[in-house]
């Protein structure tokens, strides 16, 4: 299969760049459109699609440093074989398990138009060249995608792997019509781990369905933004995140001394509002009780050995101690 690749540095054209990724969603985007994405949501992201708000491309440094090691953990995959200490005797021996192509740029896949595809690596049986603006992926067996993270951050997630990095992997394997992926993960700059899946047909069916639907509001509302029009109908509807409470800060950041007059569909919002409060409030009533016993039978001592759970009562640095059960 030949697809397109649209050669473009975010280093040197950020520019054009930024308005290459106006053309559609990344498969760093569907997490958000999933909600899996803590830090934005799909409302944001389609503000941001429209041209109302800016595209965020701050790097801080972990996204620094997962561009630094990016080619090592690659150089190392290569030589990957069951475990840690296989790979470092092939590597040692000069043994390498696979051949890795870095594609250098955006796979366009005319079955996916509102979509492009930026996979850090392809596994490939020989090596692959880029002509007239194609890529031949005849030869490609497999997508690997790379990932620096802590070991806390991968203890968040059941297998140690956020969701949206497993969606994105699905994405690519959909759009490059692959079959099988690795996640390719360096965990507190140490630990090497490789995850193998398979493309999950439905998994790939709801993100078609889910970023078909999305794209759809997008041209809806761009078309709207620019004639003057109401573009708000279009947005994805208000969600529970944290990440769009925060973007509702954000957006209306100075408010006004006015009033507004609510509606019934609000006022049902504003009673469901106060009758989940009052549960909450009960319930951290009785979590406090529990906590006070376990605390009552613990007395001076920092642990419980329990079969249930790990439960500590400790001193933190000033002093104080602080109560944990996980």
């Amino acid at each position: 299969m030949k697809l397109e690749i649209v050669k473009i540095s975010k280093d040197e054209q950020y520019q054009e760049w930024l308005n290459f990724r106006e053309r559609g969603l990344g498969a760093s985007e569907i997490g958000t459109l999933m909600g899996v994405n803590s830090w934005k949501s799909p409302a944001e992201l389609y503000y941001q699609k429209i041209g109302v708000i800016p595209q965020k491309q701050v790097e801080n440094m972990p996204m620094f440093m997962g561009t630094i090691l990016e080619q090592t953990v690659a150089d190392i995959f290569e030589y990957w074989q069951d475990d840690e200490p296989k790979m470092i005797e092939n590597y040692r021996k000069g043994l390498k398990q696979r051949h890795l192509y870095e594609p250098t740029g955006y796979i366009i896949n005319p079955s996916f138009p509102h979509l492009f595809f930026s996979p850090d690596r392809l596994i490939v049986t020989k090596d692959i060249r880029v002509r007239n603006s194609t890529i031949n992926l005849e030869n490609v067996d497999a997508i690997a995608e790379i990932k620096t993270i802590s070991g806390w951050s991968s203890k968040q997630w059941e297998g140690g792997i956020p969701p949206s990095y497993y969606l994105q992997l699905q994405t690519y394997m959909m759009g490059l019509g692959v079959s099988k992926g690795y996640l390719v993960v360096l965990e507190d700059g140490r630990n090497f781990k490789v995850h193998e899946y398979d493309a999950d047909e439905e998994i790939i069916s709801s993100i078609i369905s889910i970023t078909t639907e999305f794209w759809k509001r997008v041209e809806l509302g761009r078309e709207a933004f620019a004639n003057g029009g109401d573009y708000d109908q279009y947005a994805p509807p208000p969600d529970g995140t944290e990440a769009y409470a925060e973007y509702l800060n954000e957006r209306f950041s100075n408010p006004e001394d006015k009033t507004v007059a609510s509606t019934p569909e609000i006022d049902q919002h504003i009673l469901d509002y106060l009758d989940i409060g009052s549960q909450i409030s009960t319930l951290e009533e009785g979590k406090r009780e529990h906590a006070n016993m376990i605390k009552t039978h613990m007395g001076n001592s920092s642990i419980i050995n329990s079969e249930v759970a790990k439960v500590t009562w400790r001193p933190n640095k000033n002093g104080t101690r602080v109560f944990r059960i996980s």
